[in-house]
């Protein structure tokens, strides 16, 4: 075969397809989805931040009721615990009305303990072995009361 008369087809070679792109609806639909999981991201966020505000905000009241127990712990047997609790209070910048103590003895009939009653101050002349002590504290929103319950003896 000779190679001067090869000839080559009349065909040309083959163009490539052209790139279609994206199409509108195409887009509409990404955006969409994405919008949909950013969404589920921010309440996710949304939600921790306010479940840790509502954990901080606990953590406070515990603290003022922790500082007024161990005031109270310290304290000698008396009939009012208010400026103990007060105190603990203005130590976390707070109200003193946010914070409450009530005092209840230990008595009983013919020398066996048997019930709680309100501690009755100065009435109450003989010394008492046992009292209970309920501290409660409010955070400044009003949201947030815990309660504790602290138990005061003089006994030996």
């Amino acid at each position: 075969m000779d190679i001067s008369t090869f000839e080559l087809p009349d065909e040309s070679p083959p163009t490539p397809a052209r790139d279609a792109g994206v199409t509108l609806p195409e887009i509409v639909v990404a955006i969409v989805l994405m919008g949909t999981l950013l969404g589920a991201v921010l309440a996710a966020v949304q939600a921790s931040i306010t479940a840790s505000s509502v954990a901080f905000e606990g953590a406070k009241v515990e603290t003022v009721l922790l500082n007024a127990s161990d005031r109270i712990s310290r304290a000698p047997q008396l009939c009012n615990y208010e400026e103990y609790v007060d105190a603990a209070a203005l130590a976390e910048g707070w109200d003193p009305s946010q914070t409450s103590v009530t005092v209840e003895k230990l008595v009983g009939t013919s020398g066996d303990p048997s019930d709680w009653q309100p501690q009755t101050c100065p009435a109450d002349v003989r010394p008492f072995d046992v009292q209970r002590l309920t501290v409660t504290a409010t955070n400044p929103s009003g949201k947030i009361t815990r309660t504790i319950t602290i138990v005061k003896s003089d006994v030996n």
